[in-house]
């Protein structure tokens, strides 16, 4: 009822008003639902009759109501951006709706359902999915009378979740606990607060402010000063085009500062502050401030933050000051069709009161394949069947994690600086069946094949732009792999000279097999070479295995071997993405595959195998034969 009511509130104001811009329509409608509140709380209906009966302007009378009750959030100089007929119109609506009593977590639903896809990502704002905050509230457990901070609380999603969690899990009523909420843009801070007045009244605070403005933060009064909180649960912006430059906020961060491994390989702080930051970066240290001893932080990161090798000092000052217990990761779709910027959360608890704090390299985590959405936001199949949802699962079960055999499992990381959940999931490897008499129990790595002479591993070069075009050898793109083939594009073709320059470093040779290291959704195809199409050049984002004289198994078996779904759910975890782009690098080497048992149901899969791949490169050589020059225009 509220989604359908909000969403034809919003087309009405966009169809029948001079404003285009969602924002503008957002903030009127937030401050129209601020006024619904104070009419009803404060005694207010008259002002607002005044209003639906034409005595006055919403200038005149609404702002300064909304003023008068919400000063931190709406001053003098506001104005609404909507003419008074249209707001006239949603003021009415909005009072037939019954808001007042009804669940925290039916109203969030209809907010953001509304709200999400028109949030802009220009400034790292994200819709956080529902699925994925309840997921993470769900491994906190928040308790009765904690303070519960959102430093980049947006429209306020996390704090709706946490008030809807206590009603759900202990009686309907709304219970006492402490709901502070931060946020830079004025817009989201009204329509948050908006919607926390309803859900949660009387123990919502929303602040419109820079969070990362300690001296401001410090300054608050005690009721909505966010330090000292019990639990930090957020979703940052985070981009790398809006840096934070200003010395007067990095000054008051240890991570604002530039750090320096020493001979030893521990990171330390030096004493330059430095140009730039992250957001993302100084909001981890934001969060571990604003927690008590022994609070416990959820927050969403890109993961890059997880796997970049130079944020090592960032992980390393997390351990300083408490314990990472938890790491989910989060498919790539996650964010989508918001944002294509693979995410991570990390899960903190804050040292005690005395500094003290559990050092481990034991931590729990669950991965994530399904998050209820495709790339482009739709939640239901084609077959009218909803899209799998993971985040359900692992929140409800992080509880029981010790006693399940689910989705949670307590890895070691050994890597401190490395820390994607999915490389640590050992999952797939015990995906193949052990009852297929293809396969023997034991397998072996592709690198302890390699360091046996069995494989070589190289990859591929750049060849730059200007080699386009420039002849008729092929230049062997990520695009171009696909079905264990290569399919050419003659407009990126080279020279002979280029080709020249490059086949003593690649050496490639009939059986030869590429496969896609680096890129955005095709990393892991295989191709494997023939004799009419090995003479070529291969992008440096492709590795190339030769299959020696050495190895018990031949080109053809390996090719079947890495298309195996246990090998590529394999490929998925060794994946590390940075920003959008994931690479497999070295990593290939982790990649294991099983060894087959030599056996008649070997023997006649990988024959049937052979025969379709060497057929098909037999007709598309003939198929070549026929080919004529084209005339060009």
């Amino acid at each position: 009822m509220y989604a359908n009511a909000f969403r034809k509130l919003y087309y009405h104001l966009y169809s029948n008003s001079n404003a285009s811009r969602a924002e503008r329509i957002m903030s009127d409608l937030s401050s129209l639902l601020l006024c619904k509140v104070i009419g009803e709380r404060n005694g207010k209906k008259e002002l607002l009759e005044q209003f639906l009966d034409g005595k006055g302007s919403a200038n005149s009378i609404l702002l300064p109501m909304l003023h008068e009750a919400f000063p931190h959030l709406v001053d003098n100089e506001d104005r609404f951006s909507l003419e008074d007929a249209v707001l006239r119109y949603a003021l009415q609506e909005i009072i037939s709706l019954p808001l007042t009593g009804a669940p925290a977590h039916v109203l969030g639903e209809a907010f953001q359902s509304l709200i999400g896809p028109r949030l802009r990502g220009d400034k790292g704002q994200f819709f956080t999915p529902k699925s994925l905050v309840r997921s993470i509230i769900n491994v906190l457990q928040p308790t009765e009378g904690a303070k519960i901070v959102d430093p980049a609380c947006g429209t306020g999603g996390f704090l709706v979740e946490v008030q809807a969690f206590l009603e759900n899990s202990r009686g309907s009523r709304k219970k006492r606990l402490t709901l502070i909420g931060i946020d830079k843009d004025r817009d989201l801070a009204r329509l948050a607060e908006a919607i926390l007045e309803i859900v949660a009244p009387n123990h919502a605070t929303v602040l419109n402010q820079n969070s990362l403005d300690l001296k401001s933060l410090a300054l608050l009064p005690e009721e909505t000063n966010p330090f000292n909180a019990d639990y930090v649960i957020t979703n940052p912006p985070f981009g790398a085009n809006i840096k934070i430059t200003d010395s007067a906020i990095l000054k008051n961060f240890a991570l604002g500062y530039r750090w320096n491994q020493n001979k030893g390989g521990i990171w330390e702080q030096n004493p330059n502050i430095r140009e730039a930051q992250d957001p993302q970066i100084l909001f981890i240290e934001l969060c571990i401030k604003l927690l008590k001893p022994s609070g416990m932080m959820g927050i969403v990161l890109p993961e890059g933050v997880f796997g970049n090798s130079t944020y090592g000092y960032v992980w390393d000052f997390i351990r300083s000051q408490g314990e990472i217990f938890a790491l989910i990761d989060c498919p790539r779709t996650t964010f989508q069709p918001g944002t294509d910027t693979k995410t991570n959360v990390l899960f903190f608890r804050k040292a005690n009161s005395t500094g003290q704090t559990t050092k481990t390299n034991m931590v729990w985590t669950a991965v994530a394949i399904h998050c209820g959405h495709d790339r482009r936001g739709r939640n239901t199949m084609a077959s009218g069947d909803p899209y799998p949802d993971d985040f359900k699962t692992i929140g409800e079960t992080f509880v029981t994690r010790e006693m399940a055999n689910g989705l949670w499992q307590q890895v070691n990381i050994k890597d401190p600086y490395y820390l994607v959940p999915r490389y640590y999931d050992k999952s797939p490897l015990s995906d193949i069946s052990r009852d297929d008499p293809r396969f023997e129990i034991e397998l072996v790595s592709l690198r302890e094949m390699a360091k046996s002479g069995h494989l070589k591993i190289r990859k591929g070069h750049e060849v730059g732009s200007e080699a386009y075009g420039t002849g008729d050898i092929p230049f062997v793109r990520t695009s171009d792999i696909s079905n264990y083939e290569v399919s050419i594009d003659p407009t990126r073709s080279v020279s002979e000279e280029v080709y020249e320059e490059y086949a003593p470093l690649q050496q490639l040779a009939p059986g030869d097999i590429l496969i896609v290291s680096d890129g955005r959704y095709r990393i892991g195809r295989t191709a494997i070479l023939h004799s009419h199409n090995y003479k070529c050049v291969v992008q440096s984002h492709v590795k190339i295995i030769t299959v020696t004289d050495k190895s018990p198994i031949n080109s053809i078996e390996l090719l079947y071997l890495l298309s195996l779904p246990m090998v590529q759910h394999q490929i998925r975890n060794l994946v590390f993405i940075q920003s959008t782009l994931g690479a497999l690098g070295s990593r290939i080497g982790d990649i294991c595959i099983p060894k087959p048992k030599r056996n008649t149901q070997w023997h006649d899969t990988i024959e049937e195998f052979r025969q379709l791949i060497e057929q098909r490169a037999k007709l598309l050589t003939r198929l070549r034969e026929f080919d004529n020059d084209s005339f060009e225009l």
